[in-house]
């Protein structure tokens, strides 16, 4: 759904799951462009606590806030929908 692909899982306690970056092309750096990505999933849920989902995870993403920036992506897996979320 992005010009990014994963590039590796990041390190515990920063607030995200993985570093997104470009595909790596003739001279280019392969973190260039790099995005933070954290994503969740839920069983079952109404709209209000996939709201409140995506509101954590943002605010878990706030101690790595800085040049780069987020995706959130929640899952919600009974209907099946998906919410994308860029900080």
């Amino acid at each position: 759904m992005t010009q990014f692909t994963v590039i590796e899982r990041s390190r515990k306690g920063t607030g995200f799951d993985y570093w997104l970056g470009s595909e790596d092309e003739a001279g280019e750096l392969p973190f260039q462009n790099q995005v933070r990505l954290e994503v969740s999933g839920i069983r079952k849920a109404d709209d209000n606590r996939i709201r409140a989902r995506v509101k954590q995870k943002i605010e878990q993403t706030n101690p790595s806030d800085g040049e780069f920036p987020a995706y959130v992506i929640i899952v919600e897996f009974s209907r099946p929908l998906s919410f994308i979320v860029e900080k």
